[in-house]
């Protein structure tokens, strides 16, 4: 019996990365600005777009089921060796760029952009670039808005909002988020 489901779990990690295989293919050949390595991992049901004249970089990633990334016309999204939890969001209308090794969970939230607040302006966004360092992590619904630099090794608590720089190696929550205390040693995440 062992022997025929070893022989089962081999054919389904094939067909699923057969599938991944094709999604990131798929991916690749729909948007010009999007590179996506084949080392990824792209599960279902994830929305990843790149309009054109945006530039989205994918490497050696694993996307949950349910994310969302858009590049947009004049955005730039750069990741490298990150793992992004079910139903996150990323968007860039100017550049997000997340350092290897960082872990963001479930439903967290990356925008460099919001809206302005004129009377009838519908495409109207102030916008700022966003850097994640190396080996951070953000915990599950956590938000990290436009203009913010979170340092290597630092910490978002679930459910908090980002609106200002982050140092390295410091514990951030609340809403907005502030320092909560220091990390004892640079973790290796």
């Amino acid at each position: 019996m062992s022997f025929l489901s070893s022989i089962f779990r081999f054919i389904h990690r094939s067909y699923l990365g057969i599938l991944n295989f094709l999604r990131i293919l798929k991916l690749n050949l729909l948007y010009p600005g999007l590179s996506i390595n084949f080392g990824s991992t792209v599960e279902t049901n994830c929305l990843i777009k790149c309009i054109k004249g945006g530039r989205l970089i994918i490497k050696d990633c694993s996307i949950s089921a349910g994310t969302q990334i858009v590049a947009d016309a004049t955005g730039t999204i750069e990741m490298e060796r990150v793992f992004i939890g079910r139903n996150a969001v990323i968007t860039a209308k100017s550049k997000v760029v997340i350092k290897q090794g960082c872990l963001l969970a479930e439903m967290v939230v990356v925008r460099d952009q919001d809206h302005q607040q004129e009377t009838g302006a519908r495409d109207n966004f102030h916008v700022a670039p966003i850097e994640i360092n190396e080996n951070v992590w953000i915990a599950s619904k956590a938000t990290v808005l436009k203009g913010v630099t979170i340092g290597s090794h630092a910490i978002i608590a679930a459910s908090a909002v980002v609106t200002k720089n982050v140092p390295a190696s410091e514990v951030w929550g609340g809403i907005p988020a502030k320092f909560l205390k220091t990390v004892a040693s640079s973790p290796s995440i």
